[in-house]
């Protein structure tokens, strides 16, 4: 089973840039969004609640395309 390592966590805003970047490099990605599950719950939402997770081998490409944009670069944090 392949890892995923946690690569941004931030606004929806920001987070719809990140994605974008990855798509059009073609870097698959997996997106936890914290926001619309509390609203759904009933709960409020919290910020830097918007997380992107990449695969461990495309950990580097991802970390020098989201730096090229100054975008926030997460530390590494497995999550499956």
């Amino acid at each position: 089973m392949d890892t995923h390592k946690k690569i941004f966590s931030g606004s929806e805003i920001t987070a719809l840039a990140v994605k974008n970047i990855l798509e059009e490099n073609n870097v698959e990605y997996i997106e936890r969004n914290d926001i619309q599950s509390a609203i759904r719950s009933g709960f409020g939402s919290a910020d830097q609640a918007v997380h992107i997770f990449v695969l461990e081998k495309d950990l580097e490409k991802s970390r020098i395309l989201l730096s090229d944009f100054e975008l926030i670069f997460e530390s590494e944090e497995d999550e499956e």
